[in-house]
């Protein structure tokens, strides 16, 4: 059921992104006085549809995408020279026309993040500083050096100040990470080549790296190893026969391991004591492991607001950095750091987008904002049958003093649609390949 309502937010979420473009262009196109023939959230066979002065608005079957029809737009039909209609209109207003959409989801973009800052964010505390919590055993963090308590300064040369950073970097799934490191006051560099993956999520995206998740017992259950010895609820578990913990992985590490009859000593925090505790660990051989019976919380945290004046500032600095993620994302696409079989489209989004929906306001915000700008910074670039290429051919128009012959537009739009479609169908294949792990990820 998870999965189906996922599913259903994120059709939602994308359906109010598209819109939101979409408004852009019908609103100028009527401040302009084009005559705007239909506007369709998504495509084909329309669900639904009315006419309302002389627009006839849509519902299409397809739930990926839409369009705003005007009068005069397609070269390939023929045209009256109305004065209504979209070529007839001076080049100015035309490519205000164009730029509404993506100026439309840029704003709004701006307005969520705003909000989103203004209603606060969750954050657990641990997460505030980039401390490793523990390194997986022999994965890549692990041969690179890396060790738990270490704490990273910068991954390929840029600064990092929380684990949201570490996970943001790790997130673009590059081929090779430098990462910098203190350790005990002594600096390091640590170099990591990660593994090609097509996942959706890769089984070790930080390469072996985890947070300093506090290893502080949420619930003990009861007649486990661990009650039994007299751990309570809220103690922090300081040392395992002497070896420090750093965090609950590096406690669930050193005790899953464990093999035999001889008990272990925990030292545990409680109030402003420290008590030693004898935990003899039980083997489960379903599972493979051995247990003490304590289940984690996830820390301390805090709701971090603004007022609506810093909220500003704050909004800014989140839309510009999720606008330069993309030219990143793209720069190393072209170098080959990043594969392209990471790219993802609709089918990805959508359950991603509802899984986010269902997390809370200010992360469906955030991801809605991500994705609005995404759509802004892509439909403005010069391809053609985008907002972008729309406007590159009135800049050459414009320079020309006239439009492209009808056989010149004809045959780049030709040729864009068959790059869209391919595009479309290479991302959509990945998703498609993805789709178990979108559920089993999304649906839990």
């Amino acid at each position: 059921m998870t999965s189906v309502l996922s599913i259903i937010l994120g059709l939602v979420v994308l359906g109010i992104l598209v819109f939101i473009h979409e408004l852009g262009h019908f609103l100028v196109a009527k401040w302009c006085g084009i005559k705007v023939l239909a506007f369709s959230l998504g495509f084909g066979t329309p669900l639904y549809k009315r006419t309302v002065g002389g627009t006839e608005y849509r519902i299409g079957t397809v739930p990926f995408g839409g369009y705003v029809k005007m009068a005069g737009e397609n070269p390939e039909e023929e045209q009256s020279d109305a004065p209504d209609e979209f070529h007839s209109k001076p080049i100015w207003q035309r490519m205000s026309v164009a730029i509404a959409g993506p100026l439309f989801n840029y704003v709004t973009a701006f307005f969520m993040l705003w909000i989103m800052f203004i209603v606060g964010t969750e954050r657990p505390l641990y997460y505030e500083r980039p401390i490793v919590g523990a390194v997986v055993d022999s994965s890549i963090a692990w041969k690179a050096g890396l060790r738990a308590g270490d704490s990273i300064t910068a991954i390929n040369g840029k600064p990092v100040g929380d684990w949201e950073a570490v996970e943001t970097s790790f997130a673009q799934q590059e081929r090779f990470y430098s990462v910098k490191y203190v350790r005990e006051g002594t600096a390091g560099t640590a170099e990591m080549t990660m593994k090609p993956s097509s996942a959706a999520l890769p089984k070790d995206p930080t390469g072996g790296l985890l947070p300093a998740l506090p290893a502080v017992a949420a619930e003990i259950m009861p007649d486990s190893a661990a009650g039994v010895a007299g751990m309570q609820k809220g103690d922090r578990i300081l040392s395992i026969d002497g070896a420090p913990v750093n965090s609950w992985f590096e406690l669930v590490a050193k005790v899953e391991k464990y093999r035999g009859d001889t008990a272990l000593s925990f030292v545990v925090k409680r109030d402003d004591r420290e008590l030693t505790l004898n935990i003899t660990p039980r083997y489960n051989p379903t599972a493979g492991r051995a247990f003490i019976g304590v289940r984690v919380g996830e820390g301390e945290g805090r709701t971090v607001k603004y007022g609506p004046v810093e909220a500003v500032s704050k909004a800014l600095d989140k839309g510009w950095e999720f606008t330069t993620m993309i030219f990143d994302v793209l720069g190393k696409l072209a170098s080959r750091k990043v594969s392209a079989n990471q790219l993802s489209g609709p089918i990805g989004i959508i359950p991603a987008s509802g899984f986010m929906m269902l997390q809370g306001l200010s992360p469906i915000l955030s991801f809605m904002a991500l994705i609005g700008i995404n759509l802004a910074v892509l439909n403005l670039m010069p391809l053609i049958i985008t907002d972008g290429g729309l406007i590159f051919f009135m800049l050459i128009e414009a320079i020309r003093r006239k439009p492209l012959s009808l056989k010149t537009q004809m045959l780049f739009n030709r040729i864009a649609i068959a790059f869209f479609l391919a595009l479309f169908l290479f991302v959509s294949f990945n998703d498609v390949k993805r789709l178990p792990e979108y559920f089993r990820i999304f649906g839990k």
